[in-house]
């Protein structure tokens, strides 16, 4: 076999999911179409997708791209449903902040993590078909030059985007509806000229969000009452853009020029599995929908850090096959809450009738600033409202994204758990430090770290947890409140792997 994995796809899905696998050992290759680089398109960077990138040690390479944007680059609050601020102090992480940063630059970065970690990335390169047969893909690629090669691996993975071609020649469903109505994102050549550099208005004649986007650039987003039913193919020119946002703003702020403009829209479709076979998709091959509170790449990539391991298990002889079933079991409600929580977003934030205002201004004033609401919304945009199954009886932790807490260790030094997930493998800690409530567990192996330590900065949640077993994603697999025998948690190993 001459790969383990091929991904179909070099955007920021694929590369996240090269950089797991081929860190993890096993043999990656990425095929994309594209020899140039991308727009700025996506450009937002969610808590919890920072929590992911420190638990690889690669946090640091986003907010110091970002500082090259904008000297402070840490916005404390969100939007929801257009509606702001939603703080992120009430998610209980280090990294509460949102992050503004162009594609382009956040692809950089992933491909240099994915080369680092030893996967080939070949540029224009397609996917042109694909074969499944018992124990691996042939697939057909045709690179720059016109030639065809034919290369073979145990899985394929499209992470191809919303015209995905694994996705079409897989023969998956893409069920959903067809757009009602557009919307216009554009990078002006423009200082941002408010306090903070960002605003949102939203008024009877529609809602624009302007932000900074890099050195004299402003993102504008927009979605105007008499322009969202223009064309989708139609041309988005200096003067209508600056049309809409007079009409919400009261000024077009002199702009001039636009560095890159494109009309969006609210088509929403999906796929009804993430896996057929050897072929899984992420991201948005297995969804396409309305770019609300610009979150979709966030839950992409984290699409894309839940499989990662897992195949990188199975290809190494550690984990059965049915690891990879849990895959979809766990992401397919987070695709489904996503889709809701969208549909709900446009039907409140795009009403611009009377009734439509009257009720955004009351449920600014009157529901947005109770804690309660904040606290379900920082969830919502982050995707973790719902935990992952860890079966009946679990902790209450099980199956929720690790807390953010420090530990001793042993030879006294403060630790952070995201340090410890680096190897990606799987970390038991024994809060319990001395007690070797462990010692008869045999994890000879195990892709699993044993670790005694102490509670050095302890969140409420984890009051009087005395042993946590945590993924290599960051969430918590099992956890307990009381000295733990081995059975239990040897279940719970069971559940990933084979001796």
């Amino acid at each position: 076999m001459q790969w383990d994995v091929i991904v179909a796809g070099g955007g920021p899905s694929g590369l996240t999911l090269a950089a797991e696998l081929a860190g993890s050992g096993a043999r990656t290759l990425v095929l994309e179409r594209r020899q140039g680089g991308v727009q700025s398109r996506a450009g937002t960077v969610l808590p919890r997708l920072l929590e992911l990138f420190d638990a690889r040690g690669i946090a640091e390479r986003f907010i110091e791209r970002t500082r090259e944007i904008a000297a402070y680059p840490f916005r404390p609050t969100h939007i929801w449903a257009g509606f702001t601020p939603i703080e992120w102090r009430h998610l209980e992480t280090r990294f509460g902040f949102t992050l503004g940063l162009p594609q382009n630059h956040t692809e950089d970065i992933l491909r240099q993590w994915a080369g680092d970690s030893g996967a080939e990335i070949r540029h224009g390169t397609a996917l042109q078909a694909f074969r499944e047969d018992g124990d691996g893909v042939r697939v057909e690629a045709l690179d720059a030059s016109g030639e065809s090669h034919t290369l073979r691996a145990r899985y394929l993975i499209g992470a191809d985007g919303g015209r995905s071609t694994v996705r079409e020649l897989g023969g998956f469903a893409f069920d959903g509806h067809a757009g009602t109505f557009r919307g216009i994102a554009v990078d002006a050549e423009l200082e941002a000229p408010w306090p903070g550099g960002r605003i949102d208005i939203d008024n009877h004649m529609g809602w624009v969000r302007g932000y900074v986007f890099g050195a004299g650039i402003t993102r504008f987003n927009i979605v105007h009452r008499d322009r969202r039913h223009a064309p989708r193919d139609e041309p988005v020119t200096v003067d209508e853009v600056r049309q809409c946002i007079r009409d919400v703003h009261g000024t077009d702020y002199g702009i001039e020029r636009l560095r890159w403009a494109s009309r969006f829209d609210d088509q929403m479709r999906a796929v009804p599995c993430l896996r057929r076979g050897r072929v899984f998709l992420v991201g948005e091959s297995a969804r396409v929908h309305y770019p609300a509170s610009g979150v979709g790449m966030n839950f992409c990539l984290q699409d894309a850090f839940n499989l990662g391991w897992k195949m990188a298990n199975v290809i190494q002889g550690i984990a059965p096959e049915s690891t990879l079933d849990s895959y979809h079991a766990e992401r397919y409600p987070v695709m489904q809450a996503l889709l809701a929580s969208v549909r709900a977003q446009c039907a409140l934030q795009f009403n611009f009738s009377p009734e439509g205002v009257a009720l955004k201004r009351r449920f600014a004033q009157h529901l947005l600033p109770l804690p309660e609401v904040q606290r379900q919304l920082v969830r919502e945009l982050c995707g973790l409202e719902n935990p992952y199954d860890t079966g009946p009886g679990s902790h209450a932790l099980a199956g929720r994204c690790l807390p953010d807490f420090d530990v001793i260790t042993l030879d006294g030094r403060s630790r952070r758990v995201a340090q410890m997930l680096r190897n990606r493998r799987f970390v038991l800690l024994d809060l319990e430090g001395y007690s070797g409530q462990f010692a008869q567990l045999d994890l000879t192996g195990l892709p699993v770290d044993l670790v005694p330590a102490r509670l050095g900065r302890p969140p409420a949640s984890m009051t009087g947890v005395k042993a946590l077993l945590i993924r290599p994603d960051a969430y918590v697999d099992w956890a307990s409140d009381e000295l733990a025998g081995t059975a239990q948690l040897e279940a719970r190993l069971a559940r990933w792997f084979e001796r």
